[in-house]
């Protein structure tokens, strides 16, 4: 599961570029197999690419910074959207669309919560 380091990257959605990070890194994993190995009826077999792969992103926003009453609001309105992470540090954009905030939870202290995206295409793909 690849990590981001948040003091060198951006997040962007829906066009506004999020700030108010925790000290918790962003995480990206997927929550279903990206391939899918298919057998033939004389026991032949290809891998054929995943079409319901989810990509799961999660972060942790501290709850008075000015990023965190957007992100709980499309929470609340089913916001479908748009996702960016541009990584400043080796210069690469990830691109996640057809993307909806699915949880927000809290942690023991409540001084942040942690978000987290499910999106369906990671870079057009």
């Amino acid at each position: 599961m690849p990590i981001y380091n948040i003091r060198n990257t951006e997040l962007v959605w829906r066009g506004l570029t999020m700030t108010g990070f925790s000290d918790v890194k962003i995480s990206l994993g997927s929550d279903r197999l990206s391939n899918i190995q298919v057998i033939g009826i004389s026991g032949e077999c290809f891998v054929h690419p995943n079409p319901s792969r989810i990509w799961v992103i999660s972060s942790m926003f501290n709850i008075n910074s000015l990023s965190y009453p957007i992100l709980e609001q499309d929470n609340l309105d089913n916001v479908e959207d748009t996702l960016i992470i541009r990584d400043l540090n080796i210069g690469t954009t990830d691109i996640y669309t057809k993307c909806t905030i699915m949880s927000i939870t809290n942690n023991q202290d409540n001084y942040f919560k942690t978000v987290t995206w499910h999106a369906i295409k990671r870079n057009g793909r």
